[in-house]
């Protein structure tokens, strides 16, 4: 969704600290002053906006539109951090090859999109997307048991070959 009020014209720079300082606590009529006496904001207020200033009302409405998007975009932003952080650790202990790496984090990224989907409005297409989990999911349970089957199968063949043969020695 494209926004074109007053805040959603402004520089991204001057966007994200207002964000930043809307999670910090700061009050609406000291956030209003700030971005009103601020230049960069007051030429695009006279560019686009007849010069009409930032109003509680503007601020409100970013408060519910753009900033609460912000804030997705910084969970998702944390998630994947969080998620590549696990990968590159795990990367560290991972023994077998890049299937193996990429099934992690394949398996990180849908638990984000678990998350993500338990907020999302009930109806048709969460039902789609958790049955997408599902079969997701399932086929990498298929697959890690199926790598834990040939482990054991290399394993028995290693202990057979190491073993002595009877009639030998």
């Amino acid at each position: 969704m494209t926004r074109n009020g007053k805040i959603a014209r402004l520089p991204a720079a001057i966007r994200q600290e207002l964000n930043q300082r809307l999670l910090d606590g700061q009050p609406g009529t000291q956030l209003v002053e700030w971005l009103n006496g601020l230049p960069k904001v007051r030429a695009v207020l006279k560019t686009e906006f007849k010069g009409n200033a930032i109003t509680k009302t503007n601020l409100s409405q970013w408060k519910n539109g753009g900033y609460p998007a912000w804030e997705a975009q910084q969970r998702m932003a944390a998630d994947v951090k969080s998620i590549l952080d696990g990968a590159a650790a795990l990367q560290r202990v991972a023994k077998d090859g890049l299937a193996d790496r990429m099934t992690l984090i394949l398996a990180a990224s849908m638990a984000v999109e678990m998350r993500r989907l338990e907020s999302m409005p009930e109806g048709i297409n969460k039902a789609r997307m958790w049955r997408e989990l599902r079969l997701g999911l399932l086929d990498l349970k298929k697959t890690e048991l199926h790598a834990e089957r040939l482990a054991l199968e290399r394993q028995l063949t290693q202990t057979n070959c190491n073993s002595p043969q009877p009639g030998s020695g």
